[in-house]
């Protein structure tokens, strides 16, 4: 954890880890990601291992080392150390060609092995210590059909191997073909010198962070309330998150919309971070309206932020805050590769980066995406990786809900490295299942790799890559089959076609394709190999004679436009039997071979994607192959394609014969079976983010049933539920319900009744209206009748592919003085989000339930999330052992199961919470008015009105 050593006897020190001083003190060069694709974490722990297991008995792992220097304590657990060599060994795992490795790479490796080693010589009071920098390729020296290591018990076997080989040899190790050692001797003196060095370096920033912590905790621990008066409600949620960040725990808060939730819940977060030792705190939105919101409120908050008006801006309060964007919005070139030698804003990026940080740092304003790209540009720097640079360093930092829960998240890598002690604060959390089901689900495009795999067959690739290919390609179609091979507990859903011939089908599958995902794992493999050395791979001859060829490879999040500087040198001529001279061979070889673009990597990334998120697959995971139909003349035209034109009998007897014997009809091709993981329940996923956090804090307007959040989003199971009271009166709105049937079947005779109800509601009180439907189809329906039955009543309408421009025009169409009604779908970006207060939305016409439509995707979904439900609940109600003495038979408390039905999961609590949402855009303070029209006869049923706020007094 970075943060400052609270004790009185010795003076304040600046705890930090090995990592984050090297990165701050030894970076400098390019922003340079081409030496990626670096191998996944679960191929870095296991190479570690691998490394380990090659060492022998005597050989320690993840030493925990700390010391002390000037007004700095560093600690950091070191891989390796061989105390018969007395040598500490850095493990670095990568792919391809080592000689690639940028220059200062390598440097802030070695920057890394020179603290760890000067730590422990302190450690062990040694004279000196060797120092070596190894680096594993995970592609080389692999046994055949380990899947990359990727095999628990291959990974055994080949450690097993490789112990037994030094136990014989101890020189062994210097053969290991994967293996690649850089070794230096260092005396004690000179690690100690290195060490100062870089701490010097931090000393005088290390100062400026204590001095800001101790401002910050001051100013926090009198942080007021800016109001004079609470709202109703506002202060009960508050009084809940204040204990729950003071005692650590997780809380579920539903409190209506005008509760102000957001005050609500910075507020007493940041009173206590002196007290409770937070290090962070971290708001987290599901739209960027909810971002503005937060930067608002933490205005708000500020005591001193402004003075009076016409005079000079008082010191803002000491409380770094920075607002994180997408990549997409941030980035001032994305059409370039981010390396310095495409990109102008990542050319010497780390040379400049100290002084836009310490511009930025010393900006008392919060850091927003305005703010942050001022500075950026202001010293010719990349806007978003400095804002990740600054979430280093900021206090309170205001993001998605994807930089903390997502595979990939910045905040949560950070909070594990520095070990901080965090606060998570999760707006519109009840977005945060279905945020987190896209998070960790994932497909491959069929279409794109029909192709792909087709062009890296050919001549012209290397080798591995070209039967990794073809592998991968026979694996695909051997998708279609999978059924007839599966065990009972495969599920498998078929969708009919109109089309004769193969029939379209969707396949469930509760375990994974295991030869699929192991011929995916050797082509991402192989592919990741080709990439790192494209000109290697494909002519090693002329790879020895030219430099290696940039070669963007970057991660999804940072790919623009792949930089392709093809060689010239064409490959070797290939032996195909025909008289052709050399330079034509090569020539054509040339023209035949696929250069690295967009369209590959984004492939590359995907299947790496889908590989990683196999590793976590469980009960609460679904693998679906969705086969579409393939039309009987596209099976003959498949079949004949088997005919060479070279012997293919053409007379007419022959196509006479081939017209009565029966044509046996070949499979789909890649492009007709479509793979995807699908993940049925986040929790699994989120639960270990929740838990490295010190305190969680989800809230939202709509979080009923609360067990059903409670459990699809991981909570504990002492996590508190909260349910704020309605600041406001059932008589603000009147709220109908209506017995017509919206469902599809009923949807043509629906369309006149709901027109003239609108058209009647209208007339009786003219004003802004919004109208929700399920679909656009059902939409238009009803907005044309309306128009026929009352052209005089103005209306606007959400089109499918809405513009960010159109958006606004939509929204900007609800004025005080307005009138008219707004048709949109519900669950898209109208049903929440927008803020219409007063005059500008008096009402809202609801003509769904919201039920997801009837599928085989939703069944199949509904199918697992049964099985997992049960499985969740078991596992919950098992006691825990009590800590202390493990032979202690006393057992914690089981925690109580509330029952969840996967049919309600599926369809009725999702729906439910988009109706709550829409009709929530009515009534936004104590003083509107309003009325909502509830369309559908489900809506009298019991279930369904349990689930409606509980102020509402619902007529008939």
């Amino acid at each position: 954890m970075i943060k400052a050593d609270e004790t009185h006897a010795e003076p304040a020190r600046y705890r930090i880890a090995v990592r984050e001083l090297c990165a701050f003190a030894a970076r400098e060069g390019d922003l340079d990601l081409r030496f990626t694709p670096s191998p996944t974490a679960q191929q870095g722990i296991r190479g570690h291992q691998r490394i380990v297991r090659r060492r022998g008995k005597d050989y320690e792992s993840e030493i925990s080392l700390s010391g002390d220097i000037g007004n700095l304590t560093i600690r950091g657990r070191a891989d390796g150390y061989d105390p018969k060599r007395n040598c500490l060994e850095e493990i670095k795992t990568h792919r391809g060609d080592l000689s690639r490795q940028p220059a200062h790479h390598r440097a802030l490796h070695w920057a890394q092995a020179r603290v760890y080693g000067a730590l422990m010589c302190r450690s062990r009071d040694l004279e000196g210590i060797t120092l070596a920098l190894v680096y594993l390729d995970i592609a080389a020296d692999a046994p055949k059909g380990s899947k990359d290591e990727q095999n628990e018990q291959d990974a055994g076997a080949l450690a097993d191997r490789d112990e037994q080989t030094d136990q014989a040899d101890p020189k062994s190790r210097k053969a290991q073909h994967d293996e690649q050692r850089l070794e230096a001797w260092w005396s004690r003196e000179a690690l100690e010198a290195e060490l100062a060095r870089l701490a010097a370096r931090f000393s005088e920033f290390a100062a400026n962070e204590l001095a800001h912590r101790s401002a910050r905790d001051s100013a926090l621990s009198r942080l007021a309330f800016p109001w004079p008066s609470w709202r109703p409600g506002q202060r009960q949620l508050a009084e809940h998150a204040y204990k729950a960040v003071m005692t650590g725990r997780e809380l579920l808060a539903e409190a209506p919309t005008g509760t102000g939730k957001t005050l609500a819940t910075l507020y007493p977060a940041l009173r206590a971070m002196p007290a409770s030792g937070t290090d962070r705190l971290f708001y987290l939105t599901a739209r960027t309206p909810g971002r503005a919101l937060a930067l608002d409120a933490l205005a708000t908050l500020a005591p001193d932020a402004d003075d009076s008006e016409g005079q000079e801006k008082a010191p803002a309060t000491p409380l770094r805050i920075l607002e994180l964007g997408a990549r997409s919005k941030t980035c001032e070139h994305p059409t370039l590769a981010c390396h310095g030698e495409s990109c102008p804003l990542a050319r010497g990026f780390y040379d400049r980066l100290p002084a836009a940080r310490d511009a930025a740092l010393a900006d008392r304003r919060p850091l927003n995406l305005a703010t942050t790209r001022r500075h950026a540009l202001a010293h010719d720097i990349c806007p978003y990786f400095l804002a990740q640079e600054l979430s280093r360093w900021a206090d309170v930092i205001i993001g998605d809900h994807n930089h903390y829960f997502d595979s990939h998240a910045l905040l949560f890598a950070l909070t594990q490295a520095n070990d901080w002690r965090t606060v998570v604060l999760v707006d519109e959390s009840h977005n945060l299942i279905e945020r987190a089901r896209g998070m960790y689900s994932t497909e491959l495009d069929a279409r794109q790799f029909h192709f792909l795999l087709k062009q890296l067959s050919r001549t012209g690739h290397p080798a591995p890559l070209r039967s990794a290919s073809r592998a991968l390609a026979r694996q695909w179609r051997a998708l279609e089959q999978i059924e007839q091979g599966t065990d009972d507990e495969t599920q498998a859903s078929k969708v009919d076609s109109k089309d004769a011939g193969h029939k379209g089908r969707r396949l469930a599958l509760e375990a994974l394709p295991g030869d699929f995902l192991k011929a995916l794992s050797q082509w991402t493999g192989a592919m990741g190999d080709w990439l790192a050395e494209p000109d290697k791979a494909a002519n090693p001859a002329a790879a020895r004679q030219q430099p290696a060829r940039a070669t963007a490879t970057q991660a999804p999040e940072q790919l623009g436009l792949i930089a392709s500087g093809a060689s010239s040198a064409a490959p070797s001529a290939a032996n195909t039997g025909t008289a052709t001279t050399a330079s034509s061979s090569a020539s054509s070889t040339a023209r035949r071979r696929v250069e690295p673009d967009v369209e590959m990597m984004e492939a590359y990334f995907a299947a790496l994607t889908l590989a990683r998120l196999a590793e976590g697959f469980g009960d609460h995971s679904l693998f679906e192959v969705e086969l579409s139909a393939t039309p009987l003349a596209r099976q003959a035209s498949l079949a004949s394609d088997s005919s060479s034109s070279y012997g293919a009998a053409s007379d007419a007897g022959a196509e006479a014969e081939a017209a009565v014997r029966p044509r046996k009809a070949r499979g789909r091709s890649v492009r007709q079976i479509q793979p995807r993981l699908r993940c049925v329940s986040p929790a699994p996923w989120l639960a270990p983010r929740l838990r490295a956090s010190h305190a969680a804090l989800l809230f939202s307007a709509t979080l009923n049933p609360p067990a059903y959040h409670h459990r699809l989003l991981g909570l504990a199971d002492d996590a508190v539920w909260l349910s704020v009271d309605s600041p406001f009166s059932a008589a603000q709105v009147q709220v109908s319900r209506h017995r017509l049937s919206t469902r599809l079947r009923d949807r043509d005779a629906s369309c006149r009744p709901i027109a003239e109800l609108m058209a009647r509601q209208y007339r009786q009180r003219p004003g802004n209206y919004l109208a929700f439907f399920s679909s656009f189809a059902y939409l238009e329906q009803v907005a044309s009748t309306l128009q026929q039955l009352a052209p005089e009543i103005p209306q606007w309408r959400q089109t499918r592919a809405i513009t960010e421009a159109e958006r606004t025009g939509f929204i900007q169409r609800f004025t005080p003085e307005g009138q008219g009604i707004g048709f949109a779908v519900l669950g898209g970006a109208f049903g929440e989000g927008i803020d219409l207060p007063g005059s500008r939305l008096i009402g809202a016409f609801i003509a769904t339930l919201g039920l997801a439509g009837f599928s085989p995707e939703n069944e199949a979904l509904k199918q697992r999330l049964a099985t997992w439900l049960d499985n969740d609940a078991q596992r919950r109600s098992q006691p825990e052992q009590a800590e202390g003495d493990p032979h202690d038979d006393t057992r914690a408390p089981c925690p109580v199961i509330q029952p969840l039905n996967a049919d309600d999961c599926t369809y009725l609590y999702p729906g439910l919470t988009r109706v709550v949402q829409a009709a929530g855009r009515v009534i936004r303070s104590e003083q509107d008015q309003g009325v909502i029209h509830l369309i559908d006869d489900r809506f009298m049923r019991p279930e369904v009105a349990r689930l409606l706020p509980r102020w509402w007094s619902p007529t008939h």
